[in-house]
Formats: C-alpha cells, structure tokens, sequence
C-alpha cells in the first residue's frame, strides 16, 4: 500500500525526468515488508507468552531453539510470500532491475534482515513484563524509524546535521544496498555496514532469545 502510494503520487513526475521511481521505491518497500511481518511475529509471540502458552512449551523436554526456530520458519515463508508480492507490484508498476542475479540478491539481504529484526523483537519481548504492550509499541515505531532513513527520500535532500546520522542508522545502508543492487550501481560501504549490522543482528539476536526464553518465569 505504501508503495503504490509514493507510486502514485510522485511516479509520474519522476518517470518524466527519466527516474526509474518504482525500482527506487522497491527496495524500500522489500525491506519494510519483512520489518512489518517481523512485528507482528513479535505480537504473536507474546500473545502466547500472557496467555501462559509459551511457559507450557518451556515446561516440555525439548530445546529453547526448537520452539524459536518454528517461529522463525513460519517468519521465514511470510516474508518469502510478502516479498515476491512486493516484487510482482513492482514490476507491474514499471520498475526495471539491473539483472535477475542482482534482484535474488537484494531478495537474500531483504530476508536475512527479517529474520534478524524477528529475534531482536523476539528477544525484546521476551524480556519484557509486559509483552503484548512491548510488541505494540514495536509496530508503532516501525514506521517512523523507516521514515529515519533513505527509505523514500534521498540523503542529499535532508538537513546538512541530519545527514550523517541517518546515513548510518541500520535501515539506511541496508535500503540503498539493495536499491545499488537492484540498479546495477556499484555496493560501496553500504554492503560493508549492511554485513556488520545484520551479523550482528543474528548472533546476539541468537543468543538474547535463547537467554530470555529460559529466564522468564
């Protein structure tokens, strides 16, 4: 939806001056969707966290990753399906990407991203009292830190202070990796910053759900 309303809005403007706006907006819209299933994986979990369902599962003779690892393969196929619906809008919206190599690429980053937001939600869950609220507040974040970004706007186009910030919060090298994948532009430092964050992202996300999951009463 919100791709086809920036689409909408500026697509016509920017496909006059020869911008390919739609491959722009795709990469953002790749990354927003596996943000947005990964809230609400973190919803789910605390659901049948206040519900005692997930103390029930604890109480069973099997290991903390098995539980954890269901619902990050569950993650994994929603975001599989929400990003090819992503990518198929894309394309019938007009967007052009450098080669089908390159798409699978920024395809690849996009899910690796899911699925280490999904543990840090998870683990942020987890740790907290008051589960259901602490996932609501993540969805409600979501957006706005996204809009802290490179998501739909050029760096160029903000404030002179601003800029260094937001060119290195995480959503920031992670969208303009996979709009220089999706181009055929040359990776630069972002691919570098986007390796750090989402290696980062999985080993402590790995090990915090794990803790959590044991320690919580």
């Amino acid at each position: 939806m919100f791709m086809l309303a920036f689409w909408g809005v500026f697509g016509h403007a920017a496909g006059r001056s020869g911008f390919d706006y739609a491959l722009y907006l795709m990469a953002a819209s790749m990354l927003q969707a596996v943000m947005f299933a990964a809230g609400g994986s973190a919803m789910a979990l605390a659901v049948d966290v206040e519900s005692g369902l997930l103390g029930r599962m604890r109480a069973m003779p099997i290991h903390a990753m098995v539980t954890i690892g269901g619902r990050m393969l569950t993650d994994l196929l929603r975001s599989v399906a929400s990003l090819c619906a992503v990518i198929m809008l894309g394309l019938l919206c007009g967007a052009q990407p450098a080669n089908w190599m390159r798409l699978a690429g920024a395809f690849l980053v996009a899910l690796v991203m899911g699925e280490a937001l999904v543990l840090v939600f998870l683990g942020t869950c987890l740790r907290s009292r008051h589960p259901v609220q602490t996932a609501g507040l993540i969805q409600a974040l979501e957006m706005p830190l996204l809009m802290l970004s490179t998501a739909f706007i050029p760096l160029s186009t903000l404030p002179d202070w601003l800029e260094p910030v937001v060119a290195h919060l995480p959503f920031s090298p992670m969208i303009d990796t996979n709009r220089a994948l999706l181009t055929g532009a040359p990776l630069g430092t972002s691919a570098w910053e986007t390796a750090a964050w989402l290696t980062s992202g999985l080993v402590l996300g790995s090990w915090w759900v794990s803790q959590e999951f044991w320690r919580r009463k």
